[in-house]
């Protein structure tokens, strides 16, 4: 009996391995992961700052063991065709990038980060037919402009004794206008706003208003206006002694006494987080985000020329986020 129990105990073994063989090994071997890494191909304008460091802020938030991350220049037409096809979304950095993308008008996720709000409505028009369309097709934007009640509460913060803010508004943002005179309000000031279009005379026109503010703030528009209008206003600054408050470090650099403002790291934070809630949303929908977070900075020898004693800039963006 017990020779019998034996080569029926030797029986069941070698089948259970033939089984095993057959049948479990080669499911273990071609099964996927259960949480399959997510692929996030970035597509930049440039191989420079800011754009490196926007990627890089991004893969720094989030799990390297849970994403393949993919860099691609936007001149690399072919890599780009191969690598938006296996994308579980795409991240374009830069507003040129972004209209390579938007060209191809591919079946994926993309979120825009890096570009102003009226580049973005320029190509959403151009390649969707209008901004809601692109959305819709599942773009997301992070726009680089910051909101003008931040400049505006900063300029009452620098200054408290400021009665009048000027603010200098291109045609983007006419529509805004009425926004903007009940911002000022709120933050304490009288509104003295300019319409400035690319037709007019920069020094004609801004010259009436800054003259007569307190303080001074230009709102981006296209970049021929931000161009053509930015060195008579400082120029005005400097003759008429009125601080401006900027949108860009290089506006600071040209003599704004203070720049608040979306840098790298806030863009790159922000985009980390928007790809989670992306990747976690089955919905191609798009959306489009203001700037969650900013960044502020001082020209000193500007403060030194209007007389300023200025707090640092951790104390006005910890006053900011309190209001």
């Amino acid at each position: 009996m017990d020779l019998i129990a034996d080569k029926l105990k030797f029986i069941f073994l070698a089948v259970y391995r033939i089984v095993v063989l057959l049948f479990i090994v080669p499911l273990i071997a071609f099964a996927k992961p259960l949480s399959e890494p997510k692929e996030i191909t970035f597509i930049v304008s440039r191989w420079s700052d800011p754009y490196s460091q926007v990627v890089a802020t991004v893969q720094d938030k989030l799990p390297a063991e849970s994403y393949i991350f993919q860099t691609i220049h936007q001149d690399a037409d072919g890599v780009i065709d191969r690598k938006i096809k296996d994308a579980d979304i795409v991240v374009t950095v830069g507003a040129s990038a972004t209209e390579k993308l938007m060209a191809r008008k591919p079946n994926v996720k993309i979120i825009a980060v890096l570009i102003t709000d009226s580049a973005f409505a320029s190509l959403a028009n151009k390649y969707f037919g209008s901004k809601q369309a692109a959305l819709n097709a599942g773009v997301s934007v992070v726009c680089l402009d910051q909101p003008v009640q931040r400049s505006v509460e900063l300029a009452k913060l620098i200054i408290p004794s400021a009665e009048k803010a000027g603010l200098m508004l291109g045609p983007v943002s006419y529509d805004h206008i009425e926004t903007f005179s009940r911002q000022i309000k709120m933050a304490g000031m009288t509104p003295n706003i300019v319409k400035f279009s690319d037709q007019k005379n920069p020094i004609l026109t801004i010259e009436p208003v800054l003259s007569q503010s307190d303080i001074f703030i230009p709102v981006p528009d296209t970049r021929l206006i931000n161009i053509a209008t930015a060195k008579w206003i400082l120029q005005l600054s400097y003759r008429h002694r009125v601080p401006v408050i900027a949108y860009s470090k290089a506006y600071l650099k040209g003599g704004a006494l203070a720049a608040i403002y979306s840098s790298p790291t806030n863009v790159g934070r922000q985009a980390a987080e928007l790809l989670l809630h992306n990747l976690q949303t089955p919905s191609l929908e798009g959306g489009a985000h203001m700037p969650a977070y900013f960044s502020i900075a001082f020209n000193d020898s500007v403060a030194a020329f209007f007389n300023l004693s200025l707090e640092s800039e951790n104390f006005y963006i910890r006053k900011l986020l309190a209001d």
